[in-house]
């Protein structure tokens, strides 16, 4: 019965990612094109924030049926990746008091797809500690 919990948990963080992904993919698109007027497009750019609201919700309710190896893993594959977010975002703001700034690389949009590549690294590096 537990297993059973924990693989539906899981699940539905999983899922709940997919469907996040589904709406900030085609909202980000409609928004960089303004194809809608703007009382639309604050509608349109709130759903995915809904979206990643519930998977965040469902992904910590994941953790607590978690074994303690595992969720100390994912407590440090969050660790870095917002200490490493948190060092980039810095790194990024300092140079832009120098005058020097990338929007094409270091836009904002950018920094959501940074978050999940930094959180991968700590996810690998933790794994790889565990030997999980």
């Amino acid at each position: 019965m537990m297993e059973q919990s924990k693989k539906n948990a899981n699940q539905n963080s999983v899922i709940f990612a997919l469907i996040h992904g589904a709406t900030y993919l085609p909202a980000t698109w409609l928004l960089k094109h303004r194809i809608v007027d703007q009382p639309v497009s604050v509608i349109i750019a709130i759903v995915p924030i809904i979206t990643f609201a519930i998977f965040i919700f469902k992904l910590i309710k994941a953790f607590s049926v978690m074994d303690e190896v595992k969720q100390r893993v994912q407590l440090e594959a969050v660790v870095i990746g917002f200490s490493l977010t948190v060092m980039l975002m810095m790194l990024l703001f300092l140079l832009s008091l120098c005058d020097i700034s990338s929007p094409t690389w270091f836009g904002y949009g950018y920094l959501v797809a940074y978050c999940w590549v930094f959180y991968f690294v700590g996810w690998f590096i933790s794994k790889q500690k565990y030997g999980v």
